[in-house]
């Protein structure tokens, strides 16, 4: 189900988004914080980041999603939310709702890529793969 900003807005749903270029560092089970330094560092911590999709057609779409980076996997790929504009609301990469309204095919769109909006600490510059599976 998507996350309309009507719904957020009007009943005050207590879900937010990221705008872009902002990251928060996860410093507790149930808290965060804003990360403000220049690069993601590649210190096991966990962090939710702006960024953006590119699906395998090359479509680019805004999203938000969150990164561990105690392995090299990175991305938490059942996190992963992009913002439909027309929509006015945020799409999980799982419904199938997303790929009719972007008229693009599932077969089209993945495996998809990411970049955080912010770069991380390594010595590969992105786009980074789904999973390095």
């Amino acid at each position: 189900m998507p996350f309309r900003l009507s719904d957020i807005e009007q009943y005050g749903v207590p879900i937010s988004f990221l705008e872009k270029g902002q990251i928060q560092v996860r410093v507790g089970p149930c808290s965060a914080t804003f990360f403000t330094d220049a690069k993601i560092h590649l210190d096991g911590r966990h962090y939710i980041c702006s960024g953006q999709i590119i699906l395998k057609n090359g479509l680019k779409l805004r999203a938000n999603f969150e990164i561990n980076t105690h392995t090299f996997d990175f991305l938490e790929r059942d996190t992963v939310r992009v913002f439909i504009k027309k929509e006015r609301a945020w799409f999980s990469m799982n419904e199938d709702e997303l790929y009719d309204i972007i008229g693009v095919a599932k077969t089209d769109a993945l495996p998809y890529t990411w970049l955080s909006d912010r770069p991380l600490d390594y010595h590969h510059n992105g786009p980074y793969p789904m999973s390095f599976l």
